[in-house]
């Protein structure tokens, strides 16, 4: 990951992180790619790992799609701590 990835990464956790919500981290994210460029984001809540893969002809392009994965990641914990085991 080059330099301006970096600063990529770093704002599009601060971005994510609220979308996320109070107990769900961000632990990494990995960029990949010159012209499609491949995004990989591992969260963590409660112990449980959940990954969002998003491909996209530019960083940009992903950003969108970064958030409504976020979005996801949230509700399916939400719903975990209604059903999940207790």
């Amino acid at each position: 990951m080059n330099e301006a990835e970096a600063r990529f990464a770093e704002r599009l956790v601060a971005e994510i992180e609220p979308v996320l919500g109070v107990g769900i981290v961000v632990d990494d994210v990995e960029i990949s790619g010159d012209g499609p460029v491949r995004v990989h984001m591992t969260c963590l809540s409660e112990g449980r790992i959940h990954e969002i893969d998003v491909e996209a002809e530019s960083l940009l392009a992903a950003h969108a799609e970064l958030v409504r994965q976020a979005a996801s990641v949230r509700l399916a914990a939400a719903f975990w701590q209604i059903v999940g085991p207790t």
